[in-house]
């Protein structure tokens, strides 16, 4: 009975800020997933192609990066909430800015957008791991982070049905009304979750930029994470770009059925994010989990390259599923190491700092994806330079493993 009665009590303090994170989490993809699922209305009122997305996100993420880095080292003074609620009024503003369908407005909707978006990802792991049993840190985790590709699902389904009823502009103005909601619905969570304020903690500078880039550095483990995660989300988002025009360019199939295939993949990203995490928990060898998923992304797109044309859809569709459970399920295992690493108190900046490298794997990633593209002619070839660096991430994560390092 006594067991029962602490089970519940462990379950009642990280189950709710689990939510809370998770709602945040998501809210905040959908806000950043806005723009491009309405990039086709928005393009034509701008004077622009919707091809032209493609620098819209390069400054969201850019801008990304500093937000994680500052976020990080906002967080013990500020608090967690705070610092998401501020960085879910950014991404109000930003949609605000880009319902104007003026270029300038997009370009300033990036900017503010990417400066809310790269925060609450440093702020929730500062909650998660105050609250976290050690023995549920990467599944806790890893649910958590089901909130990037879960936003992005609930983006894609639900705005453009969403522009019937009030058009693009309206979309936009509705998903930044909501973020205003749950700036307002956080208020009445703080008091109890930003209890641990550091009120004579320094501020965000770039005295506290630089430290939080040395305490990633200087550590083995968090130096080879976050080296990792810029990979792993370099892969991530390339097949998300490029994984559906391949299939109709090179593949021959519709429209259609490639973007079920994508959708796929997006299905065993939401699901291997809670599988690997319950594995990494499980197993207590969170890295030696990683490096099986980069050995298991870099297979996968190897056998990506080589689809020809006839392809079994059962076949692609399984690779498909496979591509996404290892290259977007990795997040929550990074995430959970990051803040079993982490000096005590140091959580958020460490957190921040991973994600500001992992968003420069986003940033650069695609870029030179692209350029193999069209030196090579070939996406095959630009599969197999990605599944390369999948392959190194491996080498390295086993040579610190043999070498001695933590699990």
């Amino acid at each position: 009975m006594n067991g029962t009665v602490a089970s519940r009590s462990i379950m009642a303090s990280w189950l709710p800020h689990l939510g809370v994170m998770l709602a945040v989490q998501s809210l905040t993809s959908v806000s950043a997933a806005s723009v491009p699922v309405l990039a086709p209305l928005i393009a034509p009122h701008a004077g622009v192609a919707a091809a032209d997305i493609g620098l819209f996100t390069m400054v969201l993420y850019a801008c990304g990066m500093a937000s994680a880095l500052i976020g990080g080292t906002l967080v013990p003074r500020h608090g967690a909430l705070r610092v998401c609620q501020v960085a879910m009024l950014f991404c109000a503003t930003g949609l605000a800015l880009a319902a104007t369908g003026h270029v300038a407005g997009l370009l300033a909707c990036a900017f503010v957008l990417g400066c809310g978006m790269g925060a609450p990802t440093p702020a929730s792991s500062h909650v998660l791991v105050r609250v976290t049993p050690p023995r549920l840190l990467n599944l806790v985790f890893s649910i958590k982070q089901t909130g990037v590709p879960l936003g992005g699902a609930i983006a894609g389904a639900t705005l453009p049905a969403l522009t019937l009823l009030l058009g693009w502009r309206g979309a936009l103005l509705g998903t930044a009304l909501l973020c205003c909601t749950g700036v307002a619905l956080l208020q009445l969570w703080r008091t109890r979750t930003d209890d641990d304020r550091e009120l004579k903690r320094g501020g965000a500078g770039a005295h506290g930029v630089l430290a939080t880039i040395g305490l990633i550095w200087r550590d083995a483990e968090l130096r080879l994470v976050a080296l990792a995660s810029a990979i792993f989300s370099a892969g991530q988002v390339c097949v998300s770009a490029f994984y559906v025009t391949y299939l109709v360019e090179a593949v021959g199939l519709s429209l259609t059925v490639a973007g079920l295939a994508l959708a796929v993949a997006q299905i065993g990203g939401v699901a291997g994010r809670i599988v690997w995490g319950a594995v990494a928990d499980w197993s207590g060898r969170p890295l030696l989990v990683l490096a099986g998923l980069a050995a298991i992304a870099a297979a996968g797109m190897v056998l990506a390259s080589r689809l020809v044309p006839g392809a079994p859809i059962v076949a692609i569709h399984a690779l498909s599923f496979m591509l996404g459970a290892s290259t977007i399920g990795w997040a929550g295992v990074v995430y959970a190491e990051v803040g079993r690493r982490a000096p005590p108190g140091r959580t958020a900046e460490a957190s921040g700092g991973v994600t500001a490298v992992m968003f420069a794997g986003i940033v650069i990633g695609p870029a030179i994806f692209g350029l193999i593209v069209r030196a090579s002619g070939s996406f095959a070839a630009a599969f197999i330079a990605t599944a390369t660096g999948l392959a190194l991430v491996v080498v390295a994560l086993a040579l610190r493993l043999a070498r001695g390092g933590a699990r």
